[in-house]
């Protein structure tokens, strides 16, 4: 690759960490091309060259993609320990900047609040629902990633009391049985027949 253009996608690496990191502290419609460009040590030029708008720049800058796979799914408080061993490992690792640019930017922003509505469906509850047995299968999928998803945002971008603090086993041995409830299927008299 020619010096010119390991320089430019160093640049534009430059960039979207910078616009992870201004999305992530001051949401969508704070953080400027301006301040991106700053932290980035570019010109609003650069960014412009190679993402366009603010727009096209936030959707490149908060991809990524959900890391369990719901292909072989088991029903056991393992499974359920496992999925959220995996959600946490994301929050607290590399990908922790596009999520929490996301989350951020979702609280003020109808198009960022979409973006991620159809992340975590596509990339975790439809996968999920997929794969399990049993009535009321989407739903289901959509208590257990709001469940994992809770505990992951309070945990590792909240960092709220006793959460945070916890040992990881902990909070995998406690939280390992409702996860598993949600993944089986509900017994008979637990599923009111439809009205």
């Amino acid at each position: 690759m020619p010096e010119k253009a390991r320089k430019g996608e160093r640049t534009r690496g430059r960039i979207l960490e910078s616009a992870r990191q201004e999305f992530a502290r001051h949401g969508y419609e704070r953080a400027t091309i301006r301040s991106i460009a700053a932290t980035a040590e570019c010109d609003k030029s650069s960014v412009i060259k190679y993402f366009g708008t603010k727009q096209q720049l936030f959707r490149e800058a908060v991809q990524w993609q959900a890391a369990f796979d719901a292909s072989e799914l088991e029903v056991s408080d393992q499974q359920g320990k496992d999925y959220l061993r995996t959600m946490l490992a994301d929050f607290a690792g590399p990908q922790q900047d596009p999520m929490f640019a996301l989350l951020r930017a979702a609280m003020t922003n109808e198009e960022a609040a979409q973006l991620l509505r159809e992340k975590s469906t596509t990339g975790a509850v439809d996968p999920l629902a997929e794969a399990m047995d049993g009535p009321d299968a989407q739903l289901r999928a959509a208590l257990l990633s709001a469940a994992m998803f809770g505990i992951a945002v309070q945990r590792e971008m909240l960092k709220m009391p006793y959460l945070a603090e916890a040992d990881l086993d902990d909070v995998l041995r406690l939280s390992g049985p409702m996860l598993r409830k949600l993944l089986e299927p509900p017994t008979g008299g637990e599923h009111p027949p439809a009205s």
